[in-house]
């Protein structure tokens, strides 16, 4: 037990996803006495299992191993979510030999165990080769089981600590990128500086993007880190051959490997590799093809991963984007000056803010939100959590345009992750809160309004971080309640503590949240709208949907303002109990 907690004590106190796995791996070998340990984590849109961390030298071969779900002895433990021990795998016919194959090991006997995050399935843990004379035995399988709760703890914490990062450097290089096509004209010096950049985004060596000639209809070199420039001219790739940047181009889709060799493609004769990773993605503009950006030679205990991916493919988009732009930035170039960043943002911004609203049995949901310029610092969000619960949160970013919604995306993808993490508002409010002050570096911060209603018993868990007054209106007693806490905006100081409050949801009560864009719309007279005409819109619109009081609000506003200029972001949420 003190063995455990110790180990414990380790694995908390670490945030890199691998160095995690890795300790997690060699404790859970030391634990019961055995050769080592491999861990395999699920892939959430797949369902399959991949290895992260692999017991051998040659443990790079098994990256691109999928065992699917329900398939041999780790798929089983990850469908059924039950331990199993086996001291003679030769002979098992749930045994995989392949990846004794690849690994040049013999597993003479395992023991896996789940990883779990609550009642999720998130991975296994493969402790092989028990030292101990008669194999593993259901103690051993015990103390892994213990070891595996604190593990799934661990784990779960780190890749959302990953997740997070990711998510945030995501945005920072789309920014870059961004600057970097409103800055540049020249369309190879361009290319050129984004190469540049996405080799330390990937921590790779080798970095390219291929265009079409439009003349020869062959892939050439238009822009390359870590070529020589003696072949950079030399280089040509047909289409619709077997060669990986063709592949890309000619079906539109990625093509990736941490194993060229192994999967097969690697057929590349003017180029040699010292690591066999490859991604190839295709750029398009108006959805057809132009060419493609490879990425390879990754940096030593780097693996490219399926987030790498899609984090590429978003970046292939602004560059094609961009190829576009500069093609006819002649007639167009003081234009997109202006509003390329905006552009990018605004779709970003789009794609983050739900516009699909559930429809449930006993509770009618619906938000919107109007920004006053192209991008804005309001947001909301909707989140399903266990066993029944809807969480939702209300938003808004200090300042306007792009700076605020970068951070409104940062702010609305940190509330998301640790929604999932606790159901505690205040204890979410806190985690959020550090980690914004951590990021925040330009004295920016957001209100905000988070809670949580148990759709079982319609009792509504509530905080706020220094938001404006929201309220429910009870229209059986003509009532408006104020959902009143203690807390001050995120992002602006370390270790803030946060107040949570509940309360009983009635039939026909209607939870209205509102930024101060709403309250404070003024029109040609100079007068607000304040809070005492929206408490009248309420009321005339509380028996519809929330869909239809959302619009009235917004509408009422817009007819109030009489066609003065909106200067802050207007959003509203409603949730009515039925």
């Amino acid at each position: 037990l003190q063995a455990i907690l110790e180990i414990n004590r380790k694995i908390n106190s670490i945030t890199d996803l691998r160095s995690v796995l890795l300790d997690i791996s060699n404790a859970a070998a030391q634990l019961i006495d055995a050769e080592g340990a491999s861990i395999l984590l699920v892939d959430r849109e797949t369902g399959n299992l991949h290895f992260e961390v692999a017991f051998s030298e040659n443990a790079e071969a098994l990256y691109d191993v999928v065992v699917p779900k329900g398939k041999g002895i780790a798929g089983s433990v990850a469908e059924d979510g039950e331990a199993i021990i086996v001291n003679d795998t030769q002979n098992d016919t749930r045994f995989y030999r392949g990846v004794d194959n690849e690994t040049q090991l013999t597993t003479h006997s395992l023991v896996a165990v789940p990883l779990k995050r609550n009642e999720e399935i998130i991975g296994v843990m493969e402790v092989v080769n028990s030292n101990k004379e008669g194999g593993f035995n259901n103690d051993d399988c015990l103390v892994l089981n213990e070891f595996a709760v604190q593990a799934g703890i661990a784990i779960s914490n780190a890749i959302l600590y990953k997740e997070i990062q990711e998510k945030a450097d995501e945005l920072e290089y789309l920014y870059e990128i961004s600057n970097l096509t409103n800055q540049t004209f020249e369309r190879k010096e361009l290319f050129q500086k984004i190469v540049t950049l996405l080799t330390t985004a990937f921590d790779s060596k080798r970095v390219s993007i291929m265009l079409i000639n439009e003349q020869t209809g062959r892939l050439y070199v238009e822009s390359a880190v870590g070529i020589e420039d003696k072949l950079m001219g030399k280089i040509e790739v047909e289409l619709n051959t077997d060669r990986i940047s063709s592949m890309a181009v000619s079906m539109g889709k990625i093509i990736f490997s941490n194993d060229i060799e192994r999967s097969g493609l690697g057929r590349n004769k003017k180029l040699r590799y010292e690591n066999p990773a490859f991604i190839s993605v295709p750029i398009k503009t108006k959805n057809i093809p132009i060419g493609v950006i490879n990425i390879s030679e990754p940096q030593r205990g780097i693996r490219y991963t399926g987030s790498m991916i899609k984090t590429l493919q978003t970046i292939a988009n602004q560059v094609g984007n961009a190829y576009e732009s500069n093609k006819n930035y002649i007639e167009r170039i003081e234009h997109e000056k202006l509003t390329k960043e905006l552009d990018i943002m605004r779709m970003l911004q789009n794609s983050l803010l739900m516009s699909n609203f559930k429809a449930y049995k006993n509770i009618s949901i619906y938000a919107r939100m109007k920004s006053a310029e192209m991008v804005g610092g309001d947001f909301y969000d909707f989140y399903e959590l266990p066993p029944n619960k809807l969480g939702f949160v209300i938003g808004d970013v200090s300042g306007k345009g792009l700076p605020a919604s970068l951070f409104m995306a940062i702010s609305r993808s940190v509330i998301k992750a640790y929604s999932y993490y606790s159901q505690e508002p205040h204890e979410l409010l806190e985690y959020a809160n550090n980690m914004l002050v951590e990021d925040s570096h330009v004295g920016m911060f957001a209100t905000l309004f988070y809670g949580i209603i148990d759709m079982d018993t319609n009792e509504l868990t509530y905080s706020n971080a220094g938001h404006n007054q929201q309220y429910i209106y009870r229209p059986g007693e003509n009532q408006f309640i104020l959902l009143g806490t203690r807390g001050i905006p995120l992002g602006i100081t370390m270790s803030e503590r946060y107040e949570t409050k509940k309360l009983q949801l009635k039939t026909g009560d209607v939870v209205f949240a509102f930024t101060d864009g709403v309250t404070e719309a003024v029109n040609d007279a100079g007068q607000e709208f304040e809070f005492e005409r929206l408490k009248t819109v309420v009321k005339h619109y509380a028996s519809t949907n929330s869909a239809t009081l959302v619009n009235s609000i917004i509408r009422s506003v817009d007819e109030w303002a009489n066609g003065v200029a909106q200067w802050d972001d207007m959003t509203v949420v409603s949730i009515r109990v039925a």
